[in-house]
């Protein structure tokens, strides 16, 4: 997956920078915000309802490109950054960062 490869978790956890993805990786951005903003079209804050594992998957992919600097629609960065706030997360991300 381009985005994966382009945009690795070094931009989220380490604050690593990226060149400007390819075409492919524009590509898969692309699709990642179509399904990503259908799969939200119910206005809720999260994905299936109640909380769960495929917030923080979606969140993590979306914060590959947000704390890059990267373009992501507006609502989709929203979504990334509250679901980031969540505690369980910040708590995984405290963990990280002491490896």
């Amino acid at each position: 997956m381009p985005i994966r490869e382009e945009r690795s978790t070094a931009v989220v956890f380490d604050g690593a920078k990226m060149p400007d993805l390819s075409e492919a990786g524009r590509q898969s951005a692309e699709k990642l915000f179509a399904t990503a903003t259908m799969l939200l079209a119910h206005g809720g804050q999260n994905l299936f309802g109640e909380w769960s594992i495929a917030d923080a998957d979606l969140a993590l992919m979306l914060n590959r490109l947000v704390l890059n600097g990267d373009k992501v629609p507006e609502a989709l960065a929203d979504y990334a950054s509250f679901q980031w706030q969540r505690a369980s997360i910040q708590r995984y991300v405290a963990l990280s960062a002491k490896r």
